[in-house]
């Protein structure tokens, strides 16, 4: 279902510095689609054509082998955008999208997003830090998969996801995880079942516990020790 309002754009970060005018161009631009779980948003190698922002659910970003399997680059929630550059007028998706859950976008041609950033430079700093993000982030992930170590891929995983956190090495820490194992497994390049196996050796040596939708890290140290073997 494809509608145009009942948009608050001050609840999206990209869009805070927007003028009144701005928003009015906005919003006369915007078109807003929901997506059910598993509904695909766009698919790499097609025309680039228009850019989203999540305004609720999540969305993967990924791309698929000749062997089929999928690679997560990123998981996009509330307030993300796949905004890239908007290039030449000839621009082609390098990756998927795929809604995770029932999920709303906002969808914003590549033309009138073009316009946007043109009339606001600071739409353009914005897009400038997400994309240095964004490839920050692709880096660590390219240097993630080429461990050949399934488990330190594993391990570097959760405990990348703990960053930003208090604790010290022998104090447990809950992670929330947002993912299922599948798609931890697309994440880190490896199969569900090895992803499994991997995580109840971690729990068995008692380094980690495992409780529906949360992973407790007991053993923090120990974990950051078995990157380093």
């Amino acid at each position: 279902m494809v509608k145009n309002n009942g948009v608050l754009f001050g609840e999206f970060s990209f869009f805070k510095d927007l003028s009144a005018g701005e928003q009015d161009f906005l919003k006369s631009r915007v078109r807003i689609k929901d997506f059910n779980k598993g509904e695909i948003l766009f698919q790499e190698g097609r025309p680039c054509e228009r850019i989203f922002f999540v305004q609720t659910g999540r969305v993967k970003i990924f791309r698929t082998a000749f062997s089929g399997r999928e690679q997560i680059l990123e998981i996009l929630q509330k307030g993300d955008t796949c905004g890239c550059h908007p290039g030449s007028c000839q621009w082609f998706c390098s990756s998927s999208a795929e809604a995770l859950s029932r999920c709303t976008v906002l969808f914003l041609s590549r033309h009138d997003f073009a316009k946007l950033l043109q009339m606001n430079h600071n739409l353009a700093h914005a897009l400038t830090r997400l994309l240095s993000e964004r490839l920050k982030r692709y880096s660590a992930l390219i240097e993630e998969v080429s461990l050949k170590d399934v488990n330190k891929r594993l391990v570097k995983f959760l405990l990348d996801m703990l960053k930003g956190k208090d604790g010290s090495a022998n104090v447990q820490e809950t992670l929330f995880i947002p993912f299922t194992r599948q798609e931890i497994a697309q994440r880190i390049g490896a199969a569900r079942e090895t992803v499994a196996r991997h995580l109840y050796r971690l729990k068995r040596a008692k380094l980690i516990d495992i409780k529906p939708h949360q992973i407790i890290i007991v053993k923090k140290e120990a974990l950051e020790q078995l990157l380093l073997q």
